[in-house]
């Protein structure tokens, strides 16, 4: 036998000594159950200074078990079985009363037999009316705890379901992130960089530095924390690095920036500010006195406060259409993250313009 067979044999094993302890956990609680409850109808017997019959009590609660557990199972497979509502009911009520009627006549019999008196002594209308509420009671507590029952169980299979959904998004999402990282061979393109501005900086500085830090933005990008969270100030730089790409590519270039840096080490959450900064200017205007484009970002209180506003490029030739991946992307991520309450996501578009608000908590980061 193989070592990941014998790992995979333990498991199971683990798993169904696991079932086998729960299981016998609930038969004991369900034996507590019937104990105290036997003792609350002898205690009641006694003060009522009726004689005792512990055989007897025994013998009924037996009978009282039985339609309690398995009432229940007898409505839920008629139910399976009859769809008509009507053909429902009245095989219910005809199967209900053959119960019942065996209930009854086992009662009466197991009494007359074990008190040693004929079975028509104990069969008088009176017993045989008390012996039917008695079912009635038990088969309506039985019915009571087998519907609670499979509500809880239904209410824990959906909270499971949506529990597995929610896990199968977050590994999806992290898949296509990982997919779009892998198309691209990040030594490769780092190192053909590195040549290009080694080559150009000499003769070109401007298009040199614009090498380099198109490189630094490549590098960030492609090797960004494993928890999902980035330094706050790599963040801030990434976005400058990426603010000056663009300006240094335009001739004229209105962009109106305020980008508070922190003292305080703190993290947040990964691309999410990066991709509202690309969705600016993929579809954005800035070459434009009268448009000009605003991006400001503050700290308040261990919050993140980012707000952009653009003027959208309606030019149908030029235009990038967009699929809304990134905006998705942007909510999926702080869902996950703080829940439907920990954020605020505005976003406000016309005709004409973009504009975005933001707040979101930043996480505190002890630095080594």
């Amino acid at each position: 036998m193989t070592k990941t067979a014998k790992c995979r044999d333990k498991k199971i094993m683990i798993l169904n000594l696991r079932a086998d302890k729960s299981r016998l956990k609930t038969i004991g609680w369900h034996l507590l159950f019937w104990l105290i409850y036997i003792l609350y109808e002898e205690v009641i017997v006694f003060y009522a200074k009726q004689p005792a019959e512990p055989l007897g009590t025994l013998y009924s609660f037996l009978i009282n078990a039985w339609v309690f557990y398995n009432y229940w199972r007898g409505v839920r497979y008629l139910t399976k079985k009859i769809k008509n509502i009507f053909l429902l009911i009245l095989a219910i009520a005809v199967a209900f009363t053959i119960v019942t009627s065996i209930v009854v006549f086992f009662k009466i019999l197991g009494d007359s037999l074990i008190q040693h008196v004929s079975f028509n002594a104990h069969a008088s209308p009176f017993r045989r009316m008390s012996l039917i509420m008695r079912t009635v009671y038990f088969a309506g507590m039985g019915a009571a705890y087998g519907f609670a029952k499979e509500v809880i169980q239904k209410e824990r299979e959906a909270a499971q379901l949506i529990e597995k959904q929610q896990i199968l998004e977050k590994k999806a999402l992290q898949a296509e992130l990982n997919v779009i990282k892998s198309q691209i061979n990040p030594h490769f393109v780092f190192n053909t960089l590195g040549f290009l501005y080694a080559e150009t900086y000499k003769k070109l500085p401007q298009v040199g530095e614009s090498i380099i830090t198109l490189s630094n933005i490549m590098r960030y990008a492609l090797t960004k924390n494993e928890d999902g969270y980035s330094s706050l100030e790599s963040e801030f730089t990434y976005i400058r690095d990426f603010i000056k790409i663009h300006e240094s590519r335009s001739k004229a270039f209105f962009m109106k920036v305020n980008i508070e840096s922190s003292a305080v080490p703190y993290q947040v959450v990964s691309l999410v500010l990066i991709t509202l900064i690309e969705n600016m200017f993929k579809h954005g205007i800035f070459n434009q006195a009268t448009k000009e484009a605003t991006l400001n970002i503050t700290i308040h209180d261990g919050k993140l406060h980012f707000y952009s506003l653009n003027y959208k490029n309606n030019n149908s030739v030029n235009k990038v259409q967009s699929n809304g991946i990134g905006l998705n992307y942007i909510r999926e991520r702080l869902m996950d993250e703080y829940g439907r309450e920990g954020y605020e996501l505005l976003v406000d578009e016309t005709h004409n313009s973009y504009e975005c608000k933001l707040i979101m908590p930043l996480k505190y980061h002890e630095s080594n």
